[in-house]
């Protein structure tokens, strides 16, 4: 069960835009990590959960698999417009994680847009377990 009260806050860095999540448990830690990043990208308020799609991403280690499962969500977002408003992670495992995404295609005349995501970089990322939390660093390419 993922905790529902999870926290994230955006980071300065110079010409990318930062990210650090934290959460209860490692679920909660994609779920919030997944939502966050679609929050950079449009306002969240303005997503509609219209549409599920399934997303897994495969990695050797916890942070190949916390990096390779946000490369899956902007993956979606660039091959199909896709912007998700709920995440919801079914499943955590050494070097699988999968999820179901509520959202919908992105429309320039109903949804703001913030900014364009070119890639999820390893600089400063970090995946970490401290003080009974979950936590990760990431900085985004923008």
């Amino acid at each position: 069960m993922t905790d529902k009260k999870i926290a994230f806050r955006e980071i300065e860095h110079t010409a990318d835009l930062g990210l650090e999540i934290e959460a209860a448990d490692l679920p909660g830690l994609f779920a919030s990590a997944g939502e966050a990043f679609y929050g950079l990208i449009a306002d969240p308020t303005e997503i509609q959960p219209k549409e599920e799609i399934s997303v897994s991403a495969t990695g050797e280690c916890r942070e190949e698999l916390f990096h390779a499962w946000l490369c899956e969500l902007l993956a979606q977002f660039n091959l199909k417009g896709f912007i998700g408003k709920q995440c919801r992670v079914h499943r955590v495992e050494p070097g699988r994680v999968e999820a179901r995404i509520k959202g919908e295609i992105l429309d320039l005349k109903r949804h703001r847009f913030y900014t364009e995501i070119k890639g999820v970089t390893y600089h400063e990322f970090k995946v970490w377990h401290e003080d009974g939390k979950w936590r990760a660093r990431v900085i985004f390419d923008v």
